[in-house]
């Protein structure tokens, strides 16, 4: 039988958002028509489908529930089954693993819902796939499980959800949190559930439409260098101290020092405290951070890219006390934190090159490896003088405008002085 070519564009209102994803579509299908007759492509177009959304994971507590507990029990156990018969067979393969367990769960355990062990197949693939099939997976007795449309209805709004598991359909009813209050008018697309220290949690991601970017002038431009003395400094002349958080820091990172030299069983239960609080901390601060800035004036933030700052190369050593505050710098939690604030307000993040923003001038752009002295900066060639980290949030800024694309013939001066302010926040 001849295959049917489907392509339907009638009922599709291009728009910016749409173009780039259409003209890919255009490009895929005139190239498998190239390669000939028996290559078809089948296009299933739907204009929901062709809007970019946005997707959030709020969480909350669940009142005890017997069933929910078996049902995860029942699912660590055919978790486990279904990863030592992938590893048995060397095969990470959805269907062939499928087709190896699916009757024998079914048969053993023929309470559990048919859609619940398709997704427990699907998370044991992925972790298959993801260990490469060289080491035995072991599972935990209440492992979390995946839950999709066909296993979970959530209502935010009435604070219902109704969930499969191994004694029918439940009916679960959970108070409200600032999240999900927050998130009430998103749509649930998916969740999973999990047990932590007596208490049974769902984690549910939710989508919204991507609201349309906001277009920017140069002066809506803002730098942001991302230091160790000083967490951010900003090409606005902000600076966000990091005296209390480098003092935490140190105070957390000297009891753990003397933790582990004790080794004691309680040793070890206060190092699993004390780092759970450190972790907190920091994400309570990055937050903060990410929320001062995204809820700034400015409509485009460029960051460095620091992707490859923990990757040095071998030649180059940088010794143990600088690797440890490198470590102990959470560069990375904060960018994601301020992209994802950024783009509910319709707001832009771009990442730039970060070779030689401590050492250009932001004045005249010469740069030499003598024009900076630790925190202060001194042009060789202009004798233009600013602090160091300042300097190099505002070559941020130039090279943000050049990286957004709307660099102008005479670029802006962003090296006139304006009044310097100095923020110092203390973290709950």
């Amino acid at each position: 039988m001849e295959a049917k070519r489907i392509c339907n564009f009638n009922d599709i209102s291009l728009n910016t958002e749409t173009t780039l994803c259409f003209n890919f579509i255009l490009l895929s299908y005139a190239t498998i028509n190239f390669l000939g007759n028996k290559a078809w492509l089948f296009i299933f177009l739907r204009k929901k489908s062709l809007i970019l959304s946005m997707i959030r994971t709020i969480q909350l507590r669940l009142p005890k529930n017997d069933s929910l507990l078996k049902t995860l029990r029942i699912n660590a156990q055919i978790y486990q089954q279904i990863v030592n018969a992938g590893y048995q067979n060397k095969t990470f393969n959805k269907n062939k693993l499928h087709r190896l367990t699916y009757k024998k769960i079914r048969k053993k355990y023929s309470n559990f819902p048919s859609a619940l062990i398709q997704s427990v197949r699907d998370v044991a693939s992925e972790a298959l796939k993801q260990t490469k099939l060289k080491k035995k997976i072991k599972s935990r007795p209440n492992s979390a499980l995946r839950c999709d449309k066909r296993t979970i209805r959530i209502n935010l709004k009435d604070n219902i959800a109704t969930m499969s598991s191994v004694s029918g359909r439940q009916k679960l009813y959970f108070q409200q949190n600032r999240q999900s209050l927050k998130y009430s008018d998103w749509k649930p697309i998916a969740a999973t559930l999990s047990y932590k220290k007596g208490n049974l949690f769902l984690n549910i991601a939710v989508e919204r439409e991507t609201p349309p970017k906001i277009i920017a002038n140069d002066y809506e431009i803002l730098g942001i260098d991302r230091g160790i003395k000083n967490i951010l400094v900003s090409s606005n002349n902000q600076f966000f101290n990091s005296k209390h958080f480098r003092k935490v820091k140190c105070k957390y990172q000297y009891l753990r020092k003397m933790l582990q030299s004790k080794g004691t069983a309680s040793a070890r239960r206060k190092l699993k405290k004390i780092s759970g609080r450190e972790r907190r901390f920091v994400t309570d601060t990055n937050h903060i951070l990410s929320k001062i800035i995204a809820e700034s004036d400015f409509k485009v933030f460029a960051l460095e890219n620091l992707s490859k700052i923990r990757r040095p190369k071998k030649e180059i050593c940088l010794g143990k006390k600088f690797n440890r505050k490198i470590g102990n710098w959470s560069f990375g939690q904060f960018e994601v934190f301020l992209k994802y604030k950024t783009e509910v307000l319709g707001k832009h993040v771009c990442l730039v090159n970060p070779r030689n923003t401590s050492r250009k001038c932001s004045g005249c752009g010469h740069t030499e490896t003598k024009n900076r002295h630790g925190s202060s900066f001194k042009c060789r060639k202009c004798l233009f003088e600013l602090h160091a980290d300042l300097n190099a949030s505002r070559n941020i800024a130039i090279l943000g405008i050049t990286e957004y694309g709307r660099l102008s013939v005479n670029p802006p001066n962003v090296t006139v002085e304006l009044p310097v302010t100095s923020l110092s926040f203390q973290c709950r």
